[in-house]
């Protein structure tokens, strides 16, 4: 039995002080299917179909319990399956705990968030343009809130999960020296913003050039607020590996919709690792029309190496739960080492079903 088990059980012994009727599960969940054709072979075609279900279940007054199974069909027409979360939350006081599989996100930049080292990003997911989803961790995370607009949270991860198994590479022993934790400070409501400072102390998602996984620690920090009704954010973090130098990354933008509903957003990335530099400026709009319907352009330009990336979509209403996504994506040279060298010119479908 391993230690995702022992979690679970430690959250329903918990939660099971004082069971009572309560309303019957919240059962939901969706189904999409992607296509994905390669503008650069014609001949490439990549598809995958996933089926997602969830449940929210009320354990009593004190405690709840969430599932979400993500199963999907695979390259050699089988079907995969992997645990996005199933953990069990129990309140109490000042205490909010949380015991199981989880995703924790921190940060508040657009799409890339320096600090949020938690989770690994799900590479298996061939088609996106940068990893949006990540992978479920085993965690036991505790939240305090000593007083108003002050949270004090810590996290436990057992063992380590990387972002993708390499072949050939072995996985750090699943011992007690091995555990991965992290500690956050966050405040609230301070002359209109938040704040919060952030502490990671585990190992690389990804090898190292040595064919291991680095230990690191990751000191992090991020801001948002509001000025005449744009929103701005800043979030940095700092890596010190035990091997090797240091690195940092820092995203700084900000967020306007104007009165016809047009969403526009402009953010600067920057990276500094010791083998390269980068420096990513993005700019998203969107605009929705005939109220169900959703025109984006998203454009991003990496200023040292001079490469522009553009990526259009148009999301379609076709009834209450259904809903046809159609992109694409044209970069206009690769660089290798960057993060962009594993992008395609593309262009891709997207059906969804919620129910």
């Amino acid at each position: 039995m391993n230690r995702t088990i022992y979690f679970l059980l430690l959250g329903l012994f918990i939660s099971s002080g004082d069971i009572e009727a309560q309303p019957s599960p919240e059962i939901g969940g969706e189904i999409n299917t992607h296509l994905n054709f390669d503008l650069d072979n014609s001949e490439e075609i990549w598809s995958r179909t996933t089926f997602r279900l969830k449940l929210d279940s009320q354990v009593n007054d004190n405690a709840c319990a969430y599932a979400n199974l993500k199963m999907f069909t695979t390259e050699t027409l089988q079907f995969g399956w992997k645990l996005s979360e199933a953990y069990v939350d129990y309140y109490v006081d000042k205490f909010d705990l949380r015991v199981g599989v989880q995703q924790i996100s921190w940060g508040t930049a657009y799409s890339i968030n320096p600090t949020n080292n938690i989770n690994p990003y799900d590479l298996s997911e061939k088609a996106a343009f940068i990893p949006e989803e990540k992978l479920g961790v085993s965690a036991m995370r505790i939240k305090y809130y000593p007083v108003t607009n002050l949270a004090l949270t810590g996290i436990l991860i057992p063992y380590f999960v990387p972002a993708l198994e390499v072949p050939g590479v072995s996985l750090p022993e699943k011992t007690l020296e091995n555990s991965e934790y992290a500690l956050k400070l966050a405040v609230q409501s301070i002359m209109g913003c938040d704040f919060s400072a952030s502490y990671f102390k585990g190992k690389e998602d990804y090898p190292w050039i040595n064919g291991q996984y680095r230990d690191v620690e990751i000191y992090g920090g991020d801001a948002i607020g509001t000025i005449r009704e744009i929103a701005l954010w800043a979030e940095v973090a700092y890596a010190q590996p035990e091997e090797g130098d240091s690195y940092y990354e820092v995203a700084v933008g900000g967020e306007y919709t104007f009165g016809n509903d047009l969403y526009f957003m402009s953010q600067l990335y920057h990276r500094s690792y010791p083998e390269n530099k980068e420096n990513y400026l993005m700019t998203v709009v969107r605009y929705p029309f005939w109220d169900v319907h959703t025109l984006q352009l998203g454009l991003a330009y990496e200023t040292e190496n001079e490469i522009f990336i553009t990526f259009p979509e148009i999301t379609l209403s076709l009834a209450d739960a259904v809903s046809l996504k159609i992109g694409g994506m044209y970069i206009s040279e690769q660089e290798k080492g960057s993060l962009l060298n594993q992008i395609k010119n593309m262009l891709f479908l997207e059906l969804t079903y919620c129910f």
